[in-house]
């Protein structure tokens, strides 16, 4: 069972996660996976995700860090090809900042049933980690998605 905490950590900005910044592209068992993190403005940092396998859309997603009150949470929406939203259209996947170092961060999914930790950790300048893990299942699920930084101009999949 993973040890992270379960409490917001209060005092965090999304400047401290900016490190976060840059295309990110990942194979995961042959599928192509990529995110990309724009810059700090408005002190929020977001990100689209695309997830490709047999050259076709497996999904995409918008994910922003912003600030509410004393917490950062990390929000999140899916939607298959034609842009089909997953969620209903008040209520996105929503974690709060529960840990934070120089290079590593960890959310807590709010208001699930079995709630999961979302985890990024940065193995270098060019590497990121990115996994989610339930407390009831320590494994990483779906897999961790071992991303390496590029310029978008040269990945082609």
């Amino acid at each position: 069972m993973p040890s992270y905490s379960r409490e917001g950590l209060k005092g965090a900005s999304p400047a401290d996660l900016a490190w976060l910044t840059g295309s990110w592209y990942a194979d995961l068992d042959g599928d192509a996976v990529e995110e990309h993190w724009s810059p700090l403005r408005g002190n929020t940092l977001m990100a689209t995700f695309r997830w490709i396998r047999d050259g076709r859309v497996r999904f995409y997603e918008i994910e922003v860090l912003e600030t509410e009150g004393d917490y950062v949470y990390l929000r999140i929406r899916h939607f298959d090809p034609g842009l089909v939203g997953w969620e209903e259209k008040m209520t996105p996947h929503e974690f709060v900042l529960v840990e934070h170092g120089a290079d590593r961060v960890v959310f807590y999914e709010l208001d699930k049933p079995d709630p999961r930790w979302a985890v990024y950790e940065r193995r270098s300048p060019h590497e990121l980690l990115a996994y989610f893990t339930h407390e009831s299942d320590p494994d990483p699920d779906p897999g961790v998605f071992r991303f390496k930084r590029r310029s978008p101009a040269n990945h082609v999949s």
